[in-house]
């Protein structure tokens, strides 16, 4: 047996097996921006629903109306929700040390969790805080954040959903693995969201060494490594063969999920095309896969 061979067999998983995602806002669907079919025709077949609350808000039953509609077309197009991501901001802030606006953050979130049960989507996406947090208050912040994850882990687990518990930029709690790891410590039925354009303190494959096998999904951008930017991979610093590669040397099995600004549904298939190559070219020894 060849060291090619050996590879294969102890990580049979390839990049280009993982099917292919991307983020839609729910609030550029409302506006008119979404064209689901050029998205289906680009091979994107799995997709996360995200909004921004203050601008298209799913507690208005009129709203939820029109995103039940958009997701009965998804799946009659053959897609897959695969998640819905929590809005974030203070109304949403677990973190808090305020218990009263914690008790009501997790309960708006338990809300949508509900509505992600009703819809049939598996799993929701967290933001663990809202920022700027001082290193004072921080390790508050953390007990107050891993308290509430509990809860919300109970709540997922009787509606046979997951929660995927996303690291953030700059002040935000879960801004390296090791505070990932700090807070998925509250509940081992918690798993992270990873975000590697999140990832200004560390280098995303060093993170996903360090908790591959608890991550459920991922979100796909470039940075400049100052900020987190949401650029088409390749045009920012990330090492997108060391990426790939660390995801699948922990048998990661979900979707290559895009998060762009406002992303061209075939732009987003050239990318990955790209990126297949550019792993192939690095890693010949696994490029056979088939």
């Amino acid at each position: 047996m060849t060291s090619g061979q050996k590879i294969r067999q102890a990580h049979s998983v390839h990049p280009s097996g993982w099917p292919l995602g991307t983020s839609l806002s729910l609030n550029d669907w409302a506006n008119g921006h979404v064209d689901i079919e050029a998205v289906r025709q680009a091979g994107i077949t799995c997709i996360e629903l995200a909004w921004r609350n203050d601008a298209f808000d799913l507690f208005n039953p009129a709203n939820e109306i029109i995103c039940n509609s958009w997701i009965e077309n998804m799946r009659e197009l053959g897609m897959n929700i695969w998640t819905l991501h929590l809005p974030y901001g203070p109304a949403f802030d677990i973190s808090t040390v305020d218990e009263a606006a914690s008790a009501e953050a997790s309960r708006l979130l338990c809300r949508l969790m509900r509505l992600a049960h009703e819809w049939g989507i598996p799993m929701v996406v967290l933001h663990p805080s809202w920022e700027p947090i001082s290193e004072e208050e921080r390790p508050g912040r953390l007990e107050a954040c891993r308290g509430a994850l509990s809860v919300l882990a109970d709540e997922a687990e009787a509606l046979g959903i997951r929660i995927a518990v996303e690291c953030l930029p700059r002040t935000c709690l879960g801004n390296t693995g090791r505070e990932i790891g700090n807070l998925l410590a509250a509940d081992p039925r918690l798993g992270i969201c990873c975000d590697v354009n999140h990832l200004l303190k560390e280098a995303p494959e060093a993170f996903i060494r360090e908790q591959g096998q608890r991550i459920f999904t991922v979100h796909m951008s470039d940075c400049d490594g100052k900020d987190e930017r949401h650029w088409m991979p390749g045009m920012g610093s990330i090492r997108w063969n060391e990426v790939l590669r660390a995801l699948v040397l922990h048998d990661y099995q979900g979707p290559f999920m895009f998060e762009v600004r406002r992303p061209d549904p075939s732009e987003l298939a050239a990318c990955w095309e790209q990126l297949i190559k550019g792993y192939d070219l690095a890693y010949p020894e696994v490029a056979e896969y088939p």
